[in-house]
């Protein structure tokens, strides 16, 4: 059986590219459900670290499923605004529900974009109960729901990790 690769990259490449995405969004995890206790006690300058620490873990993992830190957003630019290759205008005649099927992926994906959104909610919700707790590892479930979830709508979305 074949080793399917993304881009012709190697096997041992995309474990690597994996492990960095975990590891990154680990990081970031960590990061936000520390930041926001110490916001919740008023610990100023350890929420800057936690904040700094949590982009970090962000753009490592998005540089190891990329390669790069940040998109390059200049192509993708257009004059009208779109939602998923739908035109947002045409959208705005059927009112927030036709604004809302123009963000959907077509057909099952949405199932799993809509999964991801509410695991991305879920986890805002249990992060806030243990912040509120004070309970930094606990948290980090939170956190990774909500970044996971986010992952999981954004593959759904568009096919790639972030």
């Amino acid at each position: 059986m074949a080793v399917e690769t993304h881009a012709g990259e190697s096997p041992l490449g995309r474990v690597g590219s994996a492990i960095g995405l975990i590891v990154g969004l680990a990081i970031t995890a960590a990061s936000m459900s520390s930041g926001f206790i110490w916001a919740s006690q008023g610990q100023v300058l350890l929420v800057y670290v936690a904040g700094f620490t949590s982009w970090s873990g962000y753009l490592i993992a998005h540089y190891a499923e990329e390669g790069v830190f940040v998109d390059d957003m200049s192509e993708e630019r257009t004059d009208s605004p779109t939602m998923n290759g739908a035109d947002v205008s045409e959208a705005d005649g059927d009112g927030i529900l036709g604004q809302l099927r123009a963000i959907l992926p077509d057909g099952p994906a949405a199932f799993g974009f809509l999964a991801g959104i509410a695991i991305l909610v879920s986890g805002i919700a249990i992060l806030a109960w243990y912040v509120r707790m004070e309970n930094h590892l606990l948290g980090n479930l939170g956190s990774g729901m909500f970044l996971g979830g986010y992952v999981f709508a954004h593959y759904f979305d568009s096919g790639k990790f972030l």
